[in-house]
């Protein structure tokens, strides 16, 4: 499925590339229908590279591959795996000190590479999916579901932004406001580092975020559209506010609730993006000696992600409640958007090969 123009998906048939000399051939399994594809659906990313195939939360399995890269991978021919949404160039500064996250050429599988970039099939809307020999590769065991692999990513941003940004320790206090996929699976990934108590914070429209972010691992949830609500989530954490609070919805109000909620000399990671300059109370900041960090995706874990997912595949699995045919994709775009077809029980959506 092409995004030919904001708007505008379309079925466009490519020919599967001969990949004896490098590269592989993904079959995909499943692809998950990221805030991002919502943006790039609507216009409002600057992003991404038109046309493109969408699809850069995958899973699936390697149908052919050159041996050489496959080798590289620790992967063979029949093996299932889940791709890293960046494809680093491992030449400029930033790849070559581990940031690749941040590499000079900005390559993102389903995003920037666009279908005018042989051989096209750059992104997860597809039967096939085309890997590049410096494709950041993760093995899949044949127990997890499609519907939780292709989320290796996601995992990995929770991965990021709790343990690498977060620091989060047993028994640290952890806010995450924004329940939707980033912020459920950063509750799973704090839940696995043993925060307690682990808060998850959203408006009342999110109630069926909140029910699952419940389900996999919030010891409590709070709408943040209702009274009082800093000072209850302080509450919860003892009185003192949280150690750490990682804010995933994007929008202002949030990072103000979060500077309100965490605590003196505590931890804020901001990884929402909000698309315009905002105004924060810096003087709190200083005061209290807040540590702000930004947070991107993930880069170097996604290995540690496997892992979690591994032990935790039902509660991942959870965040995509709704499973939709790739030929769908933009049924399951528009239900997930503002209008006549939004669904408000989607909580993250899923797309799968062949029909529903």
């Amino acid at each position: 499925m092409v995004l030919s123009e904001p708007g505008r998906l379309e079925q466009v048939a490519f020919p599967v590339p001969d990949v004896a000399d490098e590269g592989a051939i993904l079959e995909v399994e499943a692809a998950s229908v990221c805030g991002t594809d919502l943006s790039l659906y609507k216009g409002t990313s600057n992003m991404g590279v038109l046309p493109v195939v969408l699809g850069h939360e995958v899973a699936g399995t390697i149908v052919d591959g050159a041996a050489e890269t496959l080798d590289r991978w620790g992967v063979g021919v029949g093996d299932r795996v889940s791709p890293e949404p960046y494809l680093p160039c491992n030449d400029c500064g930033d790849c070559l000190q581990g940031h690749y996250h941040m590499c000079s050429e900005g390559r993102l599988y389903g995003i920037t590479l666009p279908t005018h970039v042989k051989p096209s099939l750059w992104g997860g809307y597809g039967e096939y999916m085309y890997l590049h020999p410096k494709s950041r590769v993760h093995a899949v065991s044949d127990d997890i579901s499609p519907k939780a692999a292709c989320l290796s990513s996601v995992i990995g941003n929770g991965v990021r932004w709790i343990s690498r940004k977060g620091k989060v320790s047993p028994g640290d206090s952890v806010a995450i406001v924004g329940p939707g996929a980033q912020g459920l699976a950063s509750t799973i990934v704090a839940k696995e580092a043993g925060a307690d108590p682990l808060v998850v914070m959203g408006l009342s429209a999110d109630e069926k975020n909140l029910e699952v972010g419940e389900a996999v691992g919030a010891t409590h949830t709070l709408y943040t559209d209702e009274d009082d609500v800093a000072e209850r989530a302080i509450d919860i954490a003892g009185g003192s506010g949280f150690d750490v609070v990682v804010v995933t919805a994007p929008a202002e109000a949030a990072v103000h609730l979060a500077i309100d909620v965490v605590r003196p000399r505590g931890r804020l990671v901001q990884v929402g993006l909000l698309g315009s300059d905002a105004s924060i109370p810096l003087d709190n900041i200083v005061g209290d000696e807040i540590t702000l960090l930004g947070g991107r995706g993930q880069a170097g874990d996604v290995e540690k992600a496997m892992n979690v997912l591994e032990r935790n595949a039902d509660d991942v699995a959870r965040i995509n409640t709704h499973t939709f045919a790739i030929a769908e994709a933009e049924t399951a775009i528009h239900r997930q958007l503002p209008g006549e077809q939004f669904d408000p029980d989607i909580v993250h959506a899923v797309l799968v090969p062949g029909e529903i």
